[in-house]
């Protein structure tokens, strides 16, 4: 498995490679978290806001920008036009399932977008010294795991909803309100302290948070050590769940996709 894994990163990082500028401008369209700080940053001028002081709110928008990138998936553009053009019946000849040749050009991108991230974030931390994280060995360590964790999460969602494309038209249609969702339940749009009590609630139970504020609260400082014991549980609930869910809808489409002879 590993050596066909090999393969496949090395055919999908020449491919990258011949589309990096492409990359670069998804890179530049993917700057929702930068458009909401210098909101943020402008009404905390006169003060805190719910406990996030100017340098605070650039915390955690650049750290969200970055797991934004890293956790950037469009698996479900690619599922969905091949399942509607027959390719994806070629894709169901080859040794290995399909899922592991997405899973492969999606991890180089993390590489090319990791060549540009590192730099810019050595330049942001110039511009802004005085930002803080809480960077333990264990801090760290919590967050690689839950930044992949989140990009699992939304790579499985994505692709579930791209396998709905078996049955039904309107599959990108539900991602995108997925997506939307996401945005504000996800801690894009503001820091999910900043909501009422009664929406952080519900937000701890659905999986928006877990794409991509969580990583960030795990550095943030402001997670009791309850708080985070509870959230990489619910993580690793959320995942499980996108397993099953991706597993079931595999099965049956592949069935579905047969009886109609595709």
């Amino acid at each position: 498995m590993l050596i066909k894994y090999a393969v496949l990163l090395r055919r999908s990082f020449s491919a990258m490679l011949e589309y990096r500028a492409m990359i670069f401008i998804w890179m530049l369209t993917n700057v929702m978290p930068l458009v909401m700080l210098a909101v943020w940053f402008s009404l905390s001028e006169g003060g805190p806001i719910a406990g996030y002081s100017q340098n605070d709110f650039v915390a955690y928008y650049l750290l969200i920008t970055f797991v934004r990138q890293m956790t950037n998936v469009w698996v479900i553009w690619e599922i969905d036009y091949e399942i509607r053009h027959g390719d994806f019946s070629i894709k169901l000849l080859h040794p290995l399932n399909p899922i592991h040749e997405y899973i492969a050009s999606h991890i180089t991108d993390k590489f090319l977008r990791l060549a540009v991230m590192i730099p810019l974030g050595i330049f942001a931390w110039i511009i802004f010294p005085t930002i803080h994280y809480d960077l333990t060995f264990t801090t760290v360590t919590l967050f690689l795991i839950a930044l992949v964790a989140s990009w699992l999460i939304r790579f499985l969602s994505q692709y579930c909803f791209g396998l709905l494309a078996f049955w039904i038209s309107a599959s990108t249609t539900l991602n995108e309100i997925w997506f939307a969702t996401s945005l504000m339940l996800g801690g894009i749009v503001a820091p999910l302290d900043l909501f009422p009590a009664n929406i952080q609630l519900i937000a701890k139970y659905l999986p928006f948070r877990y794409m991509f504020a969580f990583p960030v609260e795990i550095v943030s400082g402001r997670l009791a050590q309850t708080e985070l014991i509870n959230g990489l549980a619910a993580m690793l609930g959320w995942l499980i769940v996108s397993v099953v869910v991706y597993r079931w809808l595999w099965r049956r489409g592949l069935k579905h996709f047969s009886a109609f002879g595709a």
